[in-house]
């Protein structure tokens, strides 16, 4: 419908790939992720499954805040059985939400439960997920650019957010290299979104 949808690069192997196409109540209908993605693959003795998602825009509309909840606990049921079966999980894309813990360069705070419902996914707080721009300087988590007062110009610091995230297992931490986010071109020339990257350590 939009024309838009998930992919995914890897120099490893999968040993899976697939989409979740679970759906959960709200309000008198249901809602799904329409784009999501996962590929399963393993490094070693370890066991990882990557999860791409795209959830609905807009952040700070009320209307949209239960149809987004609703995706994020599709993803959390998905992240809850990958991590049941001993896999490290690493949920990555546009979530078009904030994280009210590891908080942008703006502070932005979000009106629903979207991150926090997917970090929470498993049995327990030692098996939840963390955001791996809490390893960044505060000064430089921004992700997104939204042109507010619609001047065509970069022009205001709030028209800048962080809507894109990686979530990784708990375990993963402690592998992290680097984290950062590439923010060297003009957003309003190529994408309005700054990719995140993580790179960890064998």
């Amino acid at each position: 419908f939009t024309g838009q949808d998930m992919g995914l690069l890897s120099r490893f192997p999968m040993s899976s790939i697939g989409r979740t196409d679970e759906r959960v109540a709200v309000g008198d209908r249901t809602r799904g992720v329409s784009k999501n993605l996962y590929g399963r693959f393993e490094v070693g003795d370890d066991a990882f499954t990557i999860i791409g998602v795209h959830f609905l825009a807009r952040p700070d509309d009320t209307s949209r805040k239960p149809e987004r909840e609703g995706q994020a606990e599709v993803i959390r049921r998905l992240v809850a059985e990958e991590t049941a079966r001993g896999r490290h999980v690493i949920v990555a894309g546009d979530f078009n939400d904030f994280d009210g813990v590891v908080v942008d360069v703006n502070q932005n705070m979000p009106i629903t439960s979207v991150l926090e419902t997917i970090k929470s996914a498993g049995e327990g707080p030692e098996d939840d997920l963390i955001n791996v721009a809490a390893f960044m300087n505060p000064s430089q988590r921004y992700t997104a650019f939204w042109d507010r007062n619609r001047n065509g110009a970069i022009d205001a610091p709030d028209e800048f957010s962080s809507l894109d995230h990686i979530l990784i297992s708990k375990a993963l931490q402690s592998a992290i290299d680097t984290v950062y986010m590439i923010q060297s071109y003009n957003p309003m020339e190529v994408t309005d979104h700054f990719p995140v990257l993580v790179s960890f350590t064998p």
